[in-house]
This record gives structure tokens, sequence and C-alpha cells, in this order.
């Protein structure tokens, strides 16, 4: 029984990475981070399906701390722009904070 269930897993496991593969989108924008600093950044959003929610990487700079902030985050993505929410971390700071975003899209597929 164990031998079995070892198996079903490994063979859905081999599976799941096949055919769940999604091509990334980026963008790149301004965030407002919620405190009164603005900054610009960049994302990587995991999926390149417009009109969806996808989770985001990123980093923005800062312009009242000068500062970078590496983020996470999760954002809606259409054709052409995205809106984000991220917590993102103040190099300067040294400290956590969060801030919404908007900004262009590029390299998203469009639905046929």
């Amino acid at each position: 029984m164990k031998r079995a269930l070892t198996a079903g897993l490994l063979g859905v496991a081999l599976l799941g990475g096949t055919v769940a593969q999604a091509d990334p989108s980026f963008g790149l924008g301004l965030t407002y981070t919620f405190g009164g600093d603005w900054g610009v950044g960049v994302r990587v959003f995991h999926d390149d399906e417009p009109e969806s929610a996808v989770l985001a990487i990123g980093a923005d700079y800062k312009f009242g701390t000068q500062a970078f902030r590496p983020t996470v985050g999760a954002a809606y993505l259409d054709e052409d722009f995205y809106v984000d929410f991220s917590l993102g971390y103040d190099t300067r700071l040294q400290a956590l904070d969060y801030g919404v975003g908007l900004g262009a899209a590029f390299e998203t597929q469009p639905k046929p």
C-alpha cells in the first residue's frame, strides 16, 4: 500500500510539473508606498494571461528614502496595464512596507 501511494504521488508530481506551464510577463510602473513615498519599479508576473489575477515579484526605487525596495505581491493584469498590491522591504530604513502600483504591462498574450 505504501509503495502504491508513493508511486502515485510521484506520478502526480511529474505530470503536474509538465502540465502547469505559464509564460511570465513584465511590467514597469509607479508605486505609492503607504507612509507617503513614491517610487518607480519593475515587476515580473507569473502568467501572461490578461484579465486575470497574478502573482508578482519585483523591485522599486523609492524617491523619498532613496532606497531600493524588493517586493512580492498580487496584481490584476490586463493586456497593456497592471494594478498591484505589494509587500516590500525598504533597504535604507530596514523595514517592511506596503504599496499599491499602476503601470504598463508587456509580453501579455491576448485571449483568442
